[in-house]
């Protein structure tokens, strides 16, 4: 089969299931606001645009699109803040990282603007490379890692799908480097075949839903505090 053809059904797989995901995720957001399925989405966002980025670049030839900067770095950066998102609770740390990271995709998306204009590879591209996909497979594993200790403490269907997505994403990543030294096209269409796996399986888990969370410390005391004015509010003569 053309390894064009495998490439474009590959992104255009990607594409929808990421997209699907970001839409989820910005639906329960915009009925549950919870600054944990903004970074998702936003994170998701990014990634959907690589793919469509990644397609765009196999398949247009009557301009030289370099996006292979802002595939590797936005897919990097937006699997490093779903890892972030999970490592806190409180409001004001998922406050600050959702600022920083709405800051950071604003970079990644002008980086997509300049694909034209940048450099055709990498500086030493075999290792960059390599560590670029590391570093995807390396963060997808401690995401793996912290829903597997998530599923330990509380055991759902959910900390199981995402552990389990999260697994073979980070394995996808890490089996295809030896190809930036040897090009191997069976490593990867492995590689590809894995994450693809990994993503709908993370779909799938997005669709079911994470079960509901007690609420944070920080939150508690918000509520607590409007309560209190607006007792204060009903308490108060009227004039």
């Amino acid at each position: 089969m053309d390894s064009n053809l495998i490439a474009n059904l590959l992104s255009l797989t990607l594409f929808a299931v990421s997209l699907v995901i970001v839409v989820r995720s910005f639906y329960r957001y915009a009925r549950f606001p919870n600054r944990r399925l903004f970074i998702l989405g936003l994170s998701m966002t990014i990634i959907a645009l690589t793919a469509l980025a990644g397609f765009a670049g196999d398949n247009i030839t009557a301009i030289s699109l370099n996006v292979d900067w802002f595939n590797y770095i936005g897919q990097t950066v937006s699997f490093l803040f779903i890892l972030l998102s999970l490592w806190g609770n409180s409001d004001r740390y998922l406050r600050r990282l959702t600022r920083w990271h709405i800051i950071i995709s604003s970079l990644l998306l002008i980086l997509l603007l300049l694909a034209p204009l940048l450099p055709s590879d990498f500086p030493d591209p075999s290792v960059t490379k390599s560590l670029l996909s590391g570093s995807r497979g390396a963060i997808s594993l401690i995401i793996c890692i912290t829903y597997i200790t998530s599923f330990m403490r509380k055991e759902n269907h959910f900390n199981l799908l995402m552990s389990g997505a999260f697994i073979l994403i980070s394995l996808g990543y890490f089996i295809i480097i030896p190809k930036y030294f040897q090009p191997n096209a069976t490593l990867d269409h492995v590689g590809d075949i894995l994450r693809i796996t990994g993503f709908l399986t993370f779909l799938v888990a997005i669709l079911i839903g994470e079960p509901a969370r007690a609420p944070d410390e920080d939150t508690v005391r918000s509520a607590r505090a409007l309560l209190v004015q607006r007792q204060a509010l009903n308490r108060r003569p009227l004039s």
